[in-house]
């Protein structure tokens, strides 16, 4: 069978399973009745959304910092203690994680990992600022990158418009006016899969530790995952009024869509995504239903033009979710800023209610960036070695983050005179050039660990090592 008569298939089945859904349920969101185009609009978008997506997928980000451990707000599995959300690069090189926040969360530590690639922010208040709502706007700092890390990283734009001068205008109008299939990229069901004693918590994967609930483990595991292939859910974006839910501080003007978590469509759905290993979309049946875990899980798209299809982007995030009859959930999506500038994510955070969040990791970051100067300028080292060394310290005030770097640095100075005796030994002079890189990609909190690595790194004949 064909991909357009799969995706066909699949676009027939969700509209039957909305139409089930509206007639089992007076609910007033506009899924009820649906035209022989609304079902041909959505099964050409999706697959203009699969082609595009297929073999290069934009890979969702997962947040998590530590949680609560009180009597009356104790989390009971580990899908209320992760968030799903993308990472976005301003134009003037910030980075922000824009996505969902739990009420449970707690401590200093804020992790996002998406695509392989780690960033973070520090600092209790803004943790704690972050859990009073469902989506949040962060700056973070992007974290080292160790030996033998890939990342798959990339920019989540907005969806490539039919650009054809006057009649690609009106296109993309007609385009944003109907019904449109998508998917929404998620690692879900690598979690829903896991035997249930591995989900509880306490359990396996979040420990105690004092008064806190630890996620060393569970952050381990988001990091290997978020390197692996995201699921696709089918979505369809239902055209109607714009809706509005509180945030709880403000008002978000949001946009309807409706996804269908039936097994068996997302299954060959999955299956058109992800095709060396089957194990996973074989496991969608584990997906019961709605997972808190998904909010501010992004969803993409493509419009189907004239000229052909177009690129997929981003239409927006799940900021809450409705569970309708049936497979059938009913979604909320906050749009994006169309211009990733630091403005426009200061505005989305102010029209979302979170401008403290925003405001205090904007402080924590000028703050490092403060601290990473003074490394460089004081102790010689790089921009990059005083930046990876921030990763490993917490961010209280300057003077004691120059306190508790000064360890790291002097290990440094130690390492690199250890790699240039060493090449010095072997009578190697070209080597000499890779030490102080070598000693910057390698670094660890282990001095022993990290100078193993760098002398192999300064050894090796593969240049992927140290260029």
């Amino acid at each position: 069978m064909s991909i357009s008569s799969i995706l066909s298939e699949i676009a027939q089945g969700i509209e039957n399973a909305i139409s089930n859904a509206g007639r089992a349920k007076n609910v007033g969101t506009g899924v009820s009745s649906r035209t022989e185009q609304d079902v041909e609009n959505v099964a050409n978008t999706l697959e203009c959304t699969v082609k595009g997506e297929k073999g290069c997928p934009h890979y969702p980000a997962l947040g998590i910092a530590d949680a609560l451990y009180k009597e009356d707000k104790r989390p009971t599995d580990i899908f209320q203690l992760f968030r799903h959300g993308v990472i976005i690069e301003s134009a003037e090189g910030n980075y922000y994680y824009v996505g969902g926040a739990s009420p449970y969360w707690d401590g200093k530590d804020f992790l996002a990992v998406q695509g392989g690639a780690c960033f973070l922010v520090k600092g209790e208040n803004v943790v704690k600022s972050m859990r009073k709502a469902n989506i949040v706007v962060v700056r973070l700092k992007r974290g080292h990158l160790g030996r033998g890390i890939e990342e798959h990283w990339q920019q989540p734009n907005p969806p490539e418009g039919c650009s054809t001068p006057v009649i690609g205008w009106f296109e993309t109008a007609a385009e944003n006016s109907r019904d449109a299939g998508g998917v929404m990229p998620n690692y879900l069901p690598y979690y829903t899969s896991l035997p249930f004693h591995a989900l509880k918590v306490p359990g396996i994967l979040v420990g105690i530790s004092g008064d806190k609930l630890s996620a060393t483990a569970l952050k381990e595991s988001l990091k290997l995952t978020s390197d692996q292939p995201p699921v696709p859910f089918i979505v369809a974006r239902t055209v109607g009024t714009p809706f509005q839910q509180k945030n709880p501080n403000a008002v978000i003007n949001g946009m309807m869509a409706v996804a269908v978590l039936d097994s068996q469509l997302q299954e060959k759905l999955c299956n058109l995504f992800i095709t060396q290993d089957d194990s996973i979309c074989n496991s969608l049946s584990t997906v019961k239903g709605f997972s808190d875990a998904l909010i501010g899980a992004p969803v993409f798209t493509a419009y189907s033009c004239l000229s052909g299809c177009k690129e997929p982007g981003i239409v927006g995030l799940v900021a809450s979710a409705t569970q309708l009859a049936g497979p059938v959930v009913s979604l909320v999506l906050v749009p994006l800023p169309t211009a990733y500038t630091d403005q426009a994510f200061e505005q989305l955070a102010s029209a979302l209610g979170v401008q403290d969040v925003f405001n205090e990791s904007v402080r924590a970051l000028e703050k490092v960036n403060g601290v990473i100067l003074s490394l460089h300028d004081k102790y010689n080292v790089s921009y990059t070695f005083a930046s990876a060394v921030m990763d490993y310290v917490e961010w209280d005030s300057e003077e004691q983050m120059m306190t508790d770097a000064k360890p790291y640095v002097e290990n440094y100075h130690k390492l690199v005179e250890t790699l240039r005796a060493h090449v010095e030994r072997e009578g190697d002079p070209s080597r000499a050039d890779r030490i102080e890189r070598c000693a910057e990609i390698t670094f660890y909190e282990d001095y022993d660990c990290w100078e193993y690595d760098a002398l192999e790194c300064v050894d090796s004949t593969n240049d992927s090592w140290w260029r």
